[in-house]
């Protein structure tokens, strides 16, 4: 009975992972939330506004450019701009940064 109970859990646990795994419009709104918070930042107020507007354009432009491996519990996310990269992976509906070269700031989580 333990070992059905086990395997029913592993089961569930797995099939949690495949669901919530995120998909490419999850990280271009995860992309999309990193420019305007980068912008935001700032203390120039047009720099702040212009980030607001034009942060989904930069972010559809930026997963134009990612490579996407999706490992069915996790995906790894890869961005390349130039020679700059943003490594990412996203399990249970988060993205975790693993390498930031293009924002260079502290690695943040999404919401």
């Amino acid at each position: 009975m333990k070992l059905l109970v086990s395997a029913l859990i592993l089961i569930a646990f797995f099939g949690f992972l495949a669901y919530t795994n995120p998909n490419i419009d999850s990280y271009d709104q995860f992309i999309n939330q990193r420019i305007q918070a980068k912008t935001g930042q700032s203390n120039d107020p047009l720099q702040g506004m212009i980030g607001s507007v034009l942060g989904g354009v930069a972010s559809r432009l930026m997963v134009q450019q990612t490579e996407r491996k999706d490992y069915i519990f996790f995906s790894a996310y890869d961005t390349a701009l130039g020679n700059k990269h943003i490594r990412a992976i996203g399990i249970v509906n988060h993205f975790y940064l693993t390498e930031d070269q293009v924002f260079k700031d502290q690695a943040l989580q999404s919401p």
